[in-house]
């Protein structure tokens, strides 16, 4: 690896490799291929293990110091030089973290996984560079501007792959091989693979160009002096670095024949074949360099085919003299024999290598386990179960949970006609493949797997009731329900997918995460409960952490808390102390143009507000006309009264119920007795000119009646009257009383609320509404007129009149900015009528 010193190694070349230390390679000596890298692996499994934190705080700031500045660390990708003191604790820009160059998400997310923390894995790196490699591949990149990666130099990168710049290639290469040695166990085996990998597989590419890379940008010194300080720390070494051969005995060069297998959705193991009966299968491999054709071989009762049709012993594949070749190998299983059990190796030979892979069938029917025995067998193992589908692929566009009565198990299947994807909720399988564990959780996804529908519409399991307590292992993929269950996150929305579709809940014995697996779940969108729940769903598991993922909004059940309360009269409600639980009846009297959550109900007796965000129970569902039961608590909002407390309950009666008439009241008649009941306030004004609007305290008005005054609100952008002109006239006004925290304001559901009198004198065809005609407004003696800022503009009439409708003054050619004389005027509200060269002006005024 080249760092900000890097002219300093251009002046010499170093022929040596790193040093391990005597007899530290004994026993891998003389070998390749396999038995070199399994032979590596058992030398270098043993070592040391720190805590992530240690990499923060000690190991990388050390083994990648800034030479020239001993405050200061070196960044892996960006190749820049930043204080230590910078860790990005919370993702700032520019700062350092520790980056897995083998992402952890290939295979060990988990903090305890000894890979996560091993130090030839991790490296500095900056923190928004780190987010934008993420869990790619490794692989050549078209190095054009829009590829560019933006931070990072020589750095590019798009959906699929990451190209780090020449001067580390050959470093990232190394890691990589060291990882897919270090750990090849039945509990954690990383793998090389020559393509894009599967995105949470314990699988990374491109070998090919990781083969390449190696090759191009060969150890130096800065390398050889970084692997003997991660020695010191975890005491196993790089066997590639001290090595560089070694890589070409395991996996082939650039500069020689190599072929490589390529065994996605392909198991080794045929399983179980009735005699008469046959299974054919396909693998891939990808051939560089060749200088001859291939030869494909195995012995009977296994057979090969190039094109799925005409199957022999033996194929040649035919060498085009490209660089690159991919080839697709059909393979057949026909036993031969009953009761036979048979292990063949297949051959694959061409000028300068040979790749041999192990195959097994045996002939029989296939013996069909519970689903209980069969999760007791070993990783790798082929199955056969019958179960019914218990999820209807809400959480995973792919996976489907079954259970046969005992036990549950996943299936994912990506083979050609036996796609899990098919399969619904009581549908009735019989399925064979191999088994394999994602992050803890046992499924059956090994290919081949054969999918069989038994019956569709079968009849589902009764889940199983268990507390959080108790969930584990045992109930791993089978259908439960927990009661009394309240989310941690209530009034968040739902998410799915990642890390935001899992939510915290608790039923008193314990906290588990409810898991949402996909953007397209039904309860996506829709507002996380406060009430208490009881629970149904399957069980799923993430490394240590169990989950509880549901199929539907109909696998939320709220828990009957509230079945002895007494229906009462909203007036009776309304004299309970807070926090009470309420029971009433009544009719929505708006329709939401004020509220979209929020609903006002009337019963005769009094009003009430209904805010319900519970999952089927939502008061925004509700319309203008509903006669609805709501059951919940009482709270109040700004000394406004609701019923809010969850959980609330409602049920709507009827949909076309009488509306209640409004009650005639006066301003000052409007206080709490009034609140959430319908009324009408006759013969008043608006004091404010202008358009209706609705954002925050704009969303406020005022009416007059020449005396007393009330507000008006429009509570929503959406409401029809926003944009619409403010009356200048005389109106009746009809809306629903509302608190906020000191005052009383009313809120008029449409338009049709405002009835203009129509015999109003102030009622003048063409007027236009204007502001700043007149000043000072309000005043006490005197007032000035300007029209639209014009001085020599004069006024041929003025005309002022009380809320009653009396004029009050009449006076004829003003010029602008002439002083008029109102002292004469009681204080109050006024409207002015003004004509200017055939236009009319409308105008409050306020008299002191």
């Amino acid at each position: 690896m080249k760092h900000l010193y890097t002219f300093l190694l251009l002046l010499f070349v170093l022929s040596s490799n790193a040093q391990a230390p005597s007899g530290y390679y004994d026993g891998a000596n003389g070998l390749n291929g396999e038995e070199l890298k399994l032979a590596l692996h058992k030398i270098i499994r043993g070592h040391k293990v720190f805590t992530y934190g240690d990499f923060r705080d000690e190991i990388l700031p050390t083994l990648d110091e800034d030479p020239d500045n001993s405050d200061n660390i070196i960044l892996f990708y960006k190749n820049a030089s930043i204080p230590k003191a910078n860790f990005a604790s919370n993702n700032q820009q520019d700062f350092w973290n520790r980056e897995h160059t083998w992402p952890k998400s290939h295979g060990f997310p988990d903090e305890s996984d000894t890979a996560y923390t091993d130090v030839h894995n991790l490296r500095p790196s900056d923190a928004s560079v780190n987010t934008s490699k993420s869990n790619k591949d490794f692989n050549d990149v078209e190095n054009i501007s829009e590829n560019a990666e933006g931070e990072a130099p020589d750095t590019y990168t798009n959906s699929d792959f990451w190209d780090p710049r020449d001067e580390i290639k050959g470093d990232v290469a190394r890691i990589l091989f060291y990882m897919a040695t270090r750990y090849e166990s039945d509990f954690l085996d990383l793998e090389l693979v020559d393509r894009i990998s599967g995105s949470n597989d314990p699988e990374l590419g491109v070998l090919y160009t990781l083969i390449k890379w190696h090759e191009q940008d060969p150890v130096d010194q800065y390398e050889i002096d970084r692997h003997e300080g991660a020695y010191g720390y975890q005491e196993n070494r790089n066997p590639f670095i001290d090595h560089p051969e070694w890589v070409s005995e395991i996996w082939g060069s650039t500069t020689a024949p190599t072929l490589i297998i390529d065994q996605r959705n392909f198991n080794p193991d045929f399983g179980y074949i009735p005699l008469g009966e046959s299974l054919v299968q396909t693998y891939t491999i990808n051939a560089y360099n060749l200088e001859s054709d291939i030869s494909v071989s195995v012995a009977s009762p296994f057979f090969v085919s190039t094109d799925g049709n005409s199957f022999s012993s033996e194929i040649t594949l035919s060498d085009d003299g490209s660089e690159a070749q991919t080839y697709t190998v059909y393979l057949k299983y026909e036993p031969a024999n009953s009761d036979e059990s048979i292990v063949l190796d297949v051959t694959h030979t061409t000028t300068g290598d040979t790749e041999n892979f192990e195959v097994q069938g045996n002939e029989g029917e296939k013996p069909i386990l519970t689903i209980q025995e069969a999760r007791q067998k070993s990783l790798d193992d082929v199955v056969t179960v019958a179960g019914v589908v218990i999820d209807a692929g809400n959480n995973s566009d792919d996976n489907r949970v079954i259970y046969d009565g005992t036990a549950g198990i996943m299936v994912r299947s990506f083979d050609t006609g036996n796609e899990s994807a098919n399969y619904t909720l009581g549908d009735s399988i019989l399925v064979t493949g191999g088994l394999g564990s994602y992050n803890e959780l046992l499924q059956i996804e090994k290919s081949p797997i054969t999918i069989e529908l038994l019956k569709s519409n079968a009849t589902l399991p009764e889940p199983q009731e268990i507390t959080i307590a108790e969930v584990g292992e045992s109930y791993e993929s089978e259908l439960v329900t927990i009661k009394n269950v309240t989310f941690n996150a209530s009034g968040a929305t739902f998410q799915g997918s990642g890390g935001a579709g899992n939510f915290d809940i608790n039923d008193g014995t314990g906290t588990m995460i409810f898991r949402i697996g996909s953007d397209e779940h039904p309860l996506v969108g829709s507002t996380v409960p406060s009430g208490t729940y009881n629970i149904t769903g399957f069980i799923g598991q993430f490394q240590s952490d169990y989950q509880i993922s549901v199929r539907d909004a109909n696998d939320l059940v709220l828990a009957d808390e509230t079945q002895d309360v007494e229906l009462t009269t909203i007036n009776a409600a309304r004299n309970k102390s807070l926090g009470s639980l309420v029971k009433v009846s009544g009719v929505v009297i708006d329709n939401g143009n004020n509220n979209a959550i929020n609903r006002v109900i009337y019963d005769g007796t009094a009003g009430i507000v209904v805010r319900g965000t519970d999952l089927d129970n939502e008061s925004a569902n509700l319309n203008q006309g509903d006669s609805v039961v709501v059951t919940g608590g009482l709270s109040e909002y700004n000394g406004w009264m609701e019923i809010e407390e969850s959980p609330v309950l409602i049920e709507v009666i009827r949909t076309d119920a009488s509306l209640p008439n409004p009650k005639i009241v006066t301003i000052d008649e409007v206080g709490e007795s009034l609140e959430s009941q319908l009324i009408t306030i006759e013969g008043v004004q608006f004091v404010e000119s202008g358009d209706f609007t609705s954002t925050g305290f704009s969303g406020d008005f005022t009416i007059s009646d020449g005396t007393n005054e009330l507000k008006i609100r429009i509570g929503s952008a959406q409401h029809p009257l926003v944009d619409q002109s403010i009356p200048g006239v005389k109106l009746n006004i009809t809306g629903f009383v509302g608190q906020d925290n000191d005052y009383y304001h009313i809120s008029p559901r449409t338009e049709e609320d405002i009835e203009l009198l129509e015999d109003e004198p102030l009622a003048i065809s063409g007027y236009q509404l204007s502001k700043n005609v007149i000043y000072p407004n309000p005043s006490k003696n005197t007032i000035y007129i300007n029209i639209d800022g014009e001085s020599s503009k004069s006024i041929d009439k003025m005309l002022i009149y009380s809320v009653d409708g009396q004029l009050q003054k009449h006076i004829l050619n003003i010029n602008a900015h002439e002083s008029v004389d109102i002292s004469s005027l009681e204080a109050g509200l006024y409207t002015v009528i003004l004509t200017s060269d055939d236009q009319n002006f409308v105008y409050k005024l306020v008299k002191k």
